[in-house]
């Protein structure tokens, strides 16, 4: 159906599945239409006879077959997902920086024939301890800017997942993740790398030394040791000391901002996670309730952030910058919660955690046709001007207003064909009946 929404779908998504067999890369783009359509994607077995099964004639140990096979590179999904969002940004705004988010999420399971499933520590989990027993996550977020209203506004993608294999740490495939991404982001854009307490260290954060252009707004641990920068040399012998005197918390004066809730100290640093390269440290302290202050660094300085925050509809980011270009770091720090948020909508809205898939690479290639599905939802409105009435909308708008033309599109196909073999009035009517009872059944379960 030439220019149905099926036709602009399989247009944007096409270039996911450009190395895949024909077979394969439909397959793919029916499970991903599947994946848009249904309320909750169950299973596999579920989609194919609510869904699948009008599409195509294809049997389901077929999809079944796409998702572990290895004919599809599904790490390099990723890559499509940075290019797409790379053409979104409008030319007035490739000056101003890219956020990429990285952390990590558990997923419980029950039983023991999911591959890589193990006993994991959850500090969060709500299950009476501390222990679950399922995968563990790493992925990846990109937050870019687009105009709206003629003020800068930015939007947040996942990039894809990686199930934690324990055979490589957490951080080695967070850093293979970000130097996936930073490939096809080039050199030319300045970019920001957000993460936890947990991720600043070794191969993550050496991440600064292989790309000129990226820099880390980091959370840190209160106990990690900083230094003041080393001292003039004195001209005696021996060797120069590489840092200067230890710095603690209670070393820094805390300035009150006029926005926010927050008293800010900052400081440029030596530490040992990035040796005698000079950082900046900030200390936060809340303006009310008691004195416990947290941590951040940032790899550059402050006023080498090329973010025009005077543009910025977000209002912290900018008021902190009017008032006093060094609090800059921390407003854009506030990014890194988008990966919260699509970890909770990805779980709530997109069915995350509900795969029925035994084999890993089966396992990851289900959640990245989710990610894949869910970054669509957000970048179709600002690269395809069919839909750019839903740039106002959320992910989950979106993929509502869309799904519900998909599956009009559906009943009016099938609707179609089985007329051509109506030859009586009565078989109409029944056939009639049949679709508006079926369509009033999915309304209601909507």
């Amino acid at each position: 159906m030439k220019n149905s929404i099926l036709d602009r779908l399989n247009t944007y998504f096409c270039e996911y599945f450009s190395g895949a067999t024909k077979p394969t890369a439909r397959n793919l783009f029916l499970l991903i239409i599947t994946i848009l359509t249904l309320d909750t994607f169950r299973s596999v077995r579920f989609a194919h006879s609510h869904v699948l099964s009008k599409l195509a004639d294809t049997s389901l140990n077929a999809y079944y077959y796409t998702l572990r096979t290895d004919s599809c590179d599904h790490s390099r999904w990723s890559d499509t997902t940075v290019s797409k969002v790379v053409k979104v940004v409008p030319d007035s705004l490739e000056t101003q920086p890219l956020f990429l988010s990285i952390d990590d999420t558990m997923v419980e399971k029950f039983g023991k024939k999911f591959e890589l499933c193990s006993k994991l520590f959850d500090h969060a989990a709500h299950n009476g301890s501390n222990y679950l027993n399922g995968h563990c996550m790493v992925s990846i977020l990109l937050s870019f800017p687009v105009l709206k209203d003629g003020q800068i506004q930015y939007l947040s993608v996942p990039l894809g997942y990686r199930l934690w294999d324990k055979e490589k740490s957490k951080l080695e495939t967070a850093a293979e993740m970000v130097r996936q991404a930073m490939g096809v982001i080039g050199s030319s854009r300045q970019v920001f790398l957000l993460c936890d307490s947990w991720y600043p260290k070794a191969e993550v954060a050496g991440l600064i030394n292989e790309f000129g252009n990226l820099g880390i707004i980091c959370n840190a641990r209160v106990d990690t040791a900083m230094y003041e920068l080393p001292p003039a040399p004195t001209g005696k012998r021996g060797r120069p000391r590489k840092y200067g005197k230890r710095i603690h918390l209670e070393d820094f004066e805390l300035a009150t901002p006029q926005s926010g809730d927050w008293k800010i100290g900052v400081r440029p640093v030596l530490t040992r996670l990035w040796g005698e390269r000079v950082v900046y440290a900030f200390v936060t302290a809340p303006k009310k309730g008691g004195d416990s202050r947290r941590l951040f660094f940032c790899t550059k300085k402050p006023d080498e952030i090329t973010l025009d925050y005077s543009l910025c509809a977000d209002e912290r980011m900018r008021k902190y910058g009017e008032e006093d270009i060094s609090y800059l770091p921390l407003a854009c720090y506030q990014l890194r919660w988008n990966i919260e948020v699509s970890y909770y909508e990805g779980k709530t809205f997109w069915s995350l955690e509900e795969y029925r898939i035994r084999n890993r690479e089966g396992i990851e290639r289900l959640i990245n046709l989710l990610a894949v599905s869910y970054s669509a939802m957000t970048l179709l409105p600002y690269s395809d001007e069919t839909f750019s009435s839903y740039q106002s909308f959320s992910a989950q708008e979106t993929r509502f207003e869309i799904g519900q033309q998909i599956q009009a599109n559906i009943i009016f196909n099938s609707f179609v064909e089985s007329l051509e073999t109506v030859k009586k009035a009565r078989a109409l009517v029944k056939l009639l009946e049949h679709h508006i009872q079926s369509w009033i059944r999915k309304v209601q379960k909507l």
